[in-house]
């Protein structure tokens, strides 16, 4: 999944970018390798970005986009909720890691984002948070959902849900229990809600 941006000459370089990272790593990768991939020189590559962690906050912004209005699209079909959940999580989460995670350096890069992109990566959280509130109002409009604590709302439940999901991701050993969990999760959500 390589986002686009407005501005074509910038899709090249990070298309270009993304290349050489998942290949030689992101430490392995210079400036000049990047111009040369993009087919411009390195002084051209300069007039759009200062440097690989500008490109690489880039991509990470483009990618975010991309992943919270992937959560919005899985949360506002007319599929049952528990699917509708899961999708969410499955498509802002889950499938970018499964396929940066199986690139070379997949590790490395997933390792980078919080520590070149760490405030975009927070609020990241905080749009999925806000696509899954939304989500939930909508379940609770459709008669699909609702809470079973009245001193909880949809927001707090929605950031109860953001960590929880951080927690799984720290400590589970594979993407496959992760996607299991995941599942678990977007089940007793459900299972919570419909009592």
């Amino acid at each position: 999944m390589i986002p686009s941006t407005d501005d074509p000459r910038r899709d090249l370089i990070l298309q270009a970018a993304y290349k050489r990272f998942v290949n030689y790593g992101f430490k392995r990768t210079s400036m000049e390798d990047i111009a040369v991939a993009a087919g411009m020189s390195r002084p051209g590559l300069y007039q759009h970005y200062r440097n690989k962690a500008d490109i690489f906050r880039a991509f990470v912004a483009a990618m975010k986009a991309v992943m919270v209005e992937e959560v919005n699209e899985a949360l506002f079909t007319d599929r049952p909720f528990t699917e509708r959940l899961f999708d969410a999580f499955d498509r802002g989460i889950l499938q970018v890691h499964r396929e940066i995670s199986a690139t070379p350096h997949g590790d490395e890069l997933l390792g980078l984002n919080k520590e070149i992109a760490g405030d975009m990566f927070d609020a990241w959280l905080l749009d999925i948070e806000a696509a899954l509130h939304e989500g939930l109002l909508e379940a609770m409009r459709r008669g699909e959902f609702k809470l079973a604590d009245e001193s909880m709302d949809c927001g707090a439940l929605a950031r109860l849900i953001v960590n929880t999901i951080e927690g799984i991701k720290t400590r589970a050993q594979s993407l496959e229990q992760i996607e299991a969990e995941f599942r678990d999760l977007a089940n007793l959500i459900v299972m919570a809600g419909s009592r």
